[in-house]
């Protein structure tokens, strides 16, 4: 498994419509992003930790 500060920006995700299997931080949920460039696929909930996360450093409320 993948930390999620293992992918800094996350505009390098793109959301897709085909089955990815599970998500490659938590596990568990179903991936819907995937990032060519860092190999990897995320879930719903992941990604939106890793919003929440860049915004946070950008000091983005």
């Amino acid at each position: 498994m993948r930390k999620i500060s293992d992918f800094p920006v996350h505009r390098m995700f793109e959301r897709v419509k085909v089955d990815l299997g599970r998500c490659d931080v938590c596990g568990t949920g179903k991936a819907v992003y995937r990032s060519r460039e860092a190999q990897a696929k995320v879930c719903e909930g992941c990604y939106a930790r890793l919003v929440r996360e860049w915004n946070k450093g950008e000091g983005v409320r």
